[in-house]
């Protein structure tokens, strides 16, 4: 009785938006296969039920790796050289089609005469919590000795929220929310890491006075790493980031990336804490401008509720396609 009530539900709202990629007939026809009814009516139960706080933006830090100007605006322009990052991010499941993708870029470069000023802009179009943004970081850097370096950064920026609920119940939201944060950060030939903060702002956002679609988590970056040489032709950086979310525990994640003769890289990296998950990076530099990259992350970092549930996809990996564009870089 409880399955045919739902289903006659679900196809009043055969219009209704959820996570763009699963709208209409697509919901409809995930709820209808064998494989992911019973996902579908949880997924159903717990979008009328619970009052969702979506961690805003841990899809864009867990690309730190790839894109520094993820966790701490303080990097922006600390390379000097113009960088452009462009990330796809899809998830695959047997059986479920649909699956929403994020799409994410960050651009970056040091100006002035003395490289002292770096200008950066983020984007980020996350189709599973239903949120556009975009982002300005601005970085002075401190040149204190040849070899070394310090940055105090600063970013700014606006979350787009959608007009409507991802199932079309209670009111829309429609809102444009400002985003800040603040960053620190240190380098020299050995040496590197930082402090940051990449959202101060303390705001929520919902459908209706039950529900909060964006949370701001306000994170804490603790980051520290090295850069050393294992054999002439192989550079091995190993890092550590400690993060700590307002309301949640702190976590640590293990990084290690090899490069061999500047030409293909490899990397791990280990998460521990309230989700724990691994990484594996890979990277080839095509030209002495395109880096390819390919990531892929052991289950999907971000929690809707704050806690583990039964979300299609949840506790599954997830796969990205990264391109770096160099237009005019450093000669070693």
């Amino acid at each position: 009785m409880k399955s045919s009530i739902l289903r006659q539900i679900v196809f009043s709202w055969r219009k209704a938006v959820f996570l763009p990629s699963l709208t209409g007939n697509n919901l409809v026809r995930v709820l209808s296969t064998p494989l992911s009814r019973g996902a579908g009516v949880r997924l159903l139960l717990l979008l009328l039920t619970s009052p969702p706080t979506f961690a805003q933006r841990e899809v864009q830090y867990a690309q730190y790796l790839a894109n520094p100007l993820a966790i701490n605006p303080a990097a922006t322009g600390m390379r000097e050289n113009f960088h452009f990052n462009a990330v796809l991010r899809r998830q695959f499941i047997v059986g479920l089609q649909g699956l929403p993708i994020t799409q994410s870029f960050a651009m970056d470069g040091a100006v002035g005469r003395n490289k002292n000023i770096g200008l950066g802009v983020q984007g980020l179009n996350d189709r599973v919590s239903l949120n556009t943004a975009l982002f300005a970081t601005f970085s002075y850097i401190h040149q204190i000795s040849e070899t070394q370096k310090i940055s105090i950064g600063a970013l700014g920026g606006i979350n787009v929220l959608p007009n409507r609920s991802p199932i079309g119940f209670g009111a829309g939201v429609n809102k444009v929310l400002p985003s800040a944060g603040v960053g620190v950060f240190y380098e020299d030939e050995m040496i590197f890491g930082g402090v940051s903060m990449p959202e101060i702002i303390k705001q929520e956002a919902g459908y209706n006075s039950g529900s909060a679609l964006l949370n701001y988590q306000r994170p804490l970056f603790i980051q520290a790493g090295l850069k050393m040489n294992a054999t002439e032709d192989v550079e091995f950086v190993p890092s550590v980031l400690i993060t700590k979310p307002q309301n949640g525990r702190v976590r640590a994640d293990l990084n290690a990336l090899a490069t061999l003769m500047r030409k293909v890289g490899a990397g791990v990296s280990v998460r521990f804490g309230t989700t724990t998950y691994w990484q594996g990076l890979l990277q080839y530099n095509a030209s002495k401008n395109i880096q390819l990259g390919y990531t892929y992350s052991s289950r999907r970092v971000e929690d809707f509720w704050g806690s583990a549930n039964p979300l299609p996809g949840s506790g599954k990996g997830i796969h990205e396609i990264v391109v770096t564009l160099q237009p005019n870089p450093k000669t070693p």
